[in-house]
């Protein structure tokens, strides 16, 4: 019986040793602080974006405004730019707007982000984070990549119609996107998703999954890489390149749309079976100004906003001009 018992008892501890492991692996991040000074010009460019795409409403007629803007930063940092537009089933007809870079091989990564703001019908919504936070990200990508010809191609998307009473439906701007791809030479889909609020308050980052939270920082001073498991090399790739920017956190989990971890763009674009990373500040989870009028731009983390920025900058080229 004593037999029997350590027998059992060694194949309990054994399979708990592979859950640990399995954890380990599709959960890490990283605690330490990486010395980074970000110039203040690019905190400046940030602010400047993000004020200005607060400046009107993000949502009804407005929107244009935004889309103007976008459009013209793309222009000028050298992008092909096309709108792609499409009706709602409300009959309204909206914008994703487009910049291309094309390389040599015909595949291509795209890196989106929606430019739209929720419509809370409770007064008015800045929508400074969420989401002009991860458009100027975007807009500061297209000017700062490499302006030689890459490997792959680089897609550029600010997707309209993310927000209510669009999301989760085939109205959404990445859905519309997403069908049109040619899924097979797509490479890589990266979302931007709420960059720039940051805290450094004890528990002001509450667990980003049920079961993790052991797993987690309690700390909100971290940027989060959230994907399927079949994005896991995208998404360590991603991960290794921020973590050398400023605290960063990574988990892979099996696809579950009803999450918050699958609350943005990305959800359209995993069941084509396209490897697709969230990079966010983890949004709603962490910011407690999410879809309020107090969403404005001073509430954003310019220092670590930019780092995150020149950390993507730094991935998108690696990924995009490696042979």
């Amino acid at each position: 019986m004593k037999k029997v018992l350590n027998i059992a008892g060694a194949v309990l501890a054994t399979l708990l040793l592979c859950l640990v492991s399995v954890c380990f692996i599709l959960v890490e991040h990283s605690a330490e602080q990486p010395v980074n000074s970000p110039a203040p010009e690019a905190e400046q460019r940030l602010r400047g974006h993000v004020e200005q795409l607060c400046a009107q409403p993000r949502y009804g007629d407005t929107l244009e405004q935004a889309r103007l803007y976008i459009e013209k930063k793309l222009a000028a940092a050298g992008w092909a730019v096309t709108l792609q537009e499409f009706t709602t089933s409300d009959g309204e007809t909206h914008y994703n707007i487009c910049a291309l870079r094309r390389g040599k091989s015909g595949k291509r990564y795209i890196i989106g982000a929606h430019y739209d703001a929720c419509d809370t019908g409770e007064g008015e919504n800045p929508g400074a984070d969420d989401n002009a936070s991860a458009v100027a990200a975007l807009l500061e990508l297209a000017a700062q990549l490499p302006k030689g010809k890459p490997e792959h191609d680089i897609e550029l998307v600010a997707w309209a119609c993310e927000e209510p009473p669009w999301f989760d439906s085939a109205d959404m701007g990445s859905a519309h996107h997403a069908a049109a791809c040619d899924r097979e030479n797509v490479l890589g889909l990266i979302c931007l998703e709420m960059l720039g609020y940051f805290s450094d308050e004890p528990d002001s980052q509450p667990s980003l999954f049920p079961g993790y939270s052991l797993l987690f920082p309690t700390v909100g001073n971290f940027v989060a890489v959230v994907g399927n498991l079949e994005a896991y090399s995208l998404a360590k790739q991603i991960y290794a390149g921020l973590k050398q920017q400023l605290p960063a956190a990574r988990i892979n989990v099996p696809w579950a749309e009803e999450t918050e971890l699958f609350f943005s763009d990305h959800r359209n674009y995993h069941p084509l079976g396209i490897p697709s990373v969230m990079v966010t500040d983890t949004a709603m989870i962490r910011n407690p100004h999410y879809h309020e009028p107090t969403d404005t731009p001073d509430i954003l983390d310019y220092r670590r906003f930019s780092l995150v920025t020149h950390g993507l900058v730094r991935i998108v080229t690696s990924l995009a001009w490696s042979m």
